[in-house]
């Protein structure tokens, strides 16, 4: 797991559960001690050195000039969103552990009246499951403002 801000400690306490684990730091976290303790707990090896490059199917080099062979890595990347146009339109957009993403209501909208935001731009956890029901609400959420708005 290569860490690359507050949502790598999370994902590098779940992955146990499928192997080996080890948390490169990379120096985009750093860890307290009882961040280490509960790492330690599932079983998960920390590795501090700064990554040169990733080549072959998973090898890392180290600054350091050594390097380490795993089965295969994982990230926890951020997320932006695609468009400027929620910006353009004056909608609020946050910082998430996961990224920047646009601030709606239980409703979907956003803090611009009657602009409605939903899936992987206005919700976290991103997930296509969780997108299209945040989709499917958003979009009952607009045909009642319609309405009755």
């Amino acid at each position: 797991m290569i860490a690359t801000g507050p949502m790598s400690l999370h994902q590098a306490l779940m992955l146990p559960d499928w192997g080996r684990v080890t948390l490169l730091t990379n120096d985009a976290i750093e860890l307290d001690g009882a961040q280490r303790e509960e790492l330690a707990g599932r079983g998960v090896a920390i590795e501090e050195k700064r990554i040169a490059r990733i080549s072959g199917h998973a090898e890392v080099q180290f600054e350091s000039g050594d390097a380490a062979a795993f089965a295969g890595l994982f990230l926890a990347s951020r997320t932006l969103p695609a468009s400027s146009l929620p910006e353009r339109l004056g909608c609020t957009i946050e910082e998430t552990p996961m990224g920047l993403q646009i601030r709606t209501d239980a409703a979907k909208e956003t803090s611009v009246p009657g602009v409605f935001g939903c899936g992987d731009v206005a919700r976290a956890p991103h997930s296509v499951s969780l997108a299209v029901a945040d989709g499917a609400w958003a979009g009952a959420q607009t045909h009642r403002s319609l309405l009755f708005g």
